[in-house]
């Protein structure tokens, strides 16, 4: 599969934070099993890594619909927790 990291952290990094970027890119190779990854691990290759949704969905054992919601939650701004904007009546409010 060539599915990459989107966004280098740091040139050479071994680890994003908390995430190993060396077993996530086993993962993604397929030199390692999805089973051996968290929810959390799956959810920054969802959203760190190419691929389309369907193609990630496999690798990770997850559905279509899963990735892509993942994805969705990534572009949402900082502090907006809700799953749809706030409704707004005629006049802006």
């Amino acid at each position: 599969m060539s599915t990459h990291l989107l966004v280098d952290p740091q040139p050479y990094a071994t680890t994003h934070g908390k995430f190993d970027l060396v077993k996530l890119q086993r993962v993604v190779d397929g030199t390692l099993p999805h089973t051996e990854l968290s929810r959390e691990e799956k959810v920054y290759i969802a959203q760190h890594f190419a691929g389309s949704a369907r193609s990630i969905g496999r690798l990770l054992g997850v559905t279509e619909k899963t990735v892509s919601r993942w994805k969705e939650d990534a572009d949402k701004r900082p502090g907006q927790g809700e799953d749809r904007p706030p409704e707004q009546d005629g006049d802006g409010r």
